[in-house]
């Protein structure tokens, strides 16, 4: 295991590697001394993917290399674009054009949670942001980078899982509002950061354990995705996200007896995905060699 101090734990492969990585970006629960809001813990805490970094643990198991941020996504949140700030929310000016897309207040760093009540306090100074991004969204960012390039300049491609929970039903800041969720949704960015074929074949592995999957909605995927997916068959990357009353008690936030069944679905979708990039790896090394 590799530690960079409050920002993450890489977590490399305890068999032969394959090109499969697994993040957790939004399962962080050291938060840094200067986090401050004006809601209560437990309203601030739902808004993190908990046990998230439990579920997929096993990922090294398969071959794989799990990279879990440390800092909550409340604090910067690494799914989003680094310029999707808020313009209201600085005190003074922002030394390049924003990019603020996320109107519901869910951007880089939050105005509200995902119920509505304002998250922050007060402004921050630009220099407070900028600090933010250096310390934490950017090496988490550098690292994810890095593992990648690794894994495709070695392989030729990846796959990327990034994994996340969601609410049982749709929150307000949500387009769904009020609407039942499937177990699992998957999603590529409505087509543009991996193949059918591999979307397809996480769905049908998940579907083949017992649970709904819905694909690209209600959500499709954020920044990590579209930073590292493409439809080019080298570079797949995909949101899981796991509803949480499959798990856990949305009231308490304990662990429910459905939790060893979601871990266990997880360990399949690790499985196979290991096992067909493994596969994808052996037969291009096969190709090699009959051309020899």
């Amino acid at each position: 295991m590799h530690v960079e101090p409050e920002v993450f734990y890489r977590f490399d492969p305890g068999i032969p590697a394959v090109p499969v990585m697994v993040d957790v970006s939004r399962s962080g629960r050291f938060y840094p001394a200067d986090f401050r809001s004006p809601i209560p813990f437990t309203t601030l805490h739902d808004n993190v993917s908990m046990y998230v970094d439990e579920i997929w643990k096993d990922a090294p198991r398969y071959g794989a290399t799990l990279l879990q941020a440390l800092f909550p996504n409340t604090y910067i949140d690494t799914n989003r674009h680094e310029l999707d700030i808020d313009p209201d929310l600085i005190d003074g000016e922002w030394p390049v054009p924003l990019e603020y897309v996320s109107k519901t207040g869910l951007g880089l760093v939050k105005t509200v949670s995902r119920y509505g009540e304002p998250m922050q306090e007060r402004k921050f100074t630009v220099a407070e942001l900028a600090a933010r991004l250096d310390r934490y969204y950017r090496p988490y960012h550098r690292e994810f980078a890095a593992i990648l390039e690794r894994m495709r300049r070695t392989h030729g491609f990846y796959f990327n899982l990034s994994c996340h929970c969601m609410s049982a039903v749709g929150a307000p800041t949500h387009a769904d509002a009020g609407k039942p969720r499937m177990d699992f949704c998957i999603g590529n960015l409505k087509g543009t950061t991996s193949s059918t074929d591999f979307i397809e074949f996480v769905a049908a592995t998940i579907r083949g354990q017992g649970f709904t999957c819905s694909v690209n909605t209600p959500y499709s995927g954020g920044e990590i995705n579209r930073l590292y997916g493409t439809t080019g068959g080298d570079r797949d990357s995909l949101m899981i996200e796991i509803n949480k009353r499959t798990f856990m008690d949305t009231k308490t936030f304990r662990k429910t007896d459905g939790f060893p069944a979601v871990q266990a679905a997880a360990c399949k979708v690790l499985e196979a995905v290991a096992r067909h990039a493994s596969e994808r790896v052996a037969n291009a090394a096969a190709t090699v060699n009959s051309t020899r």
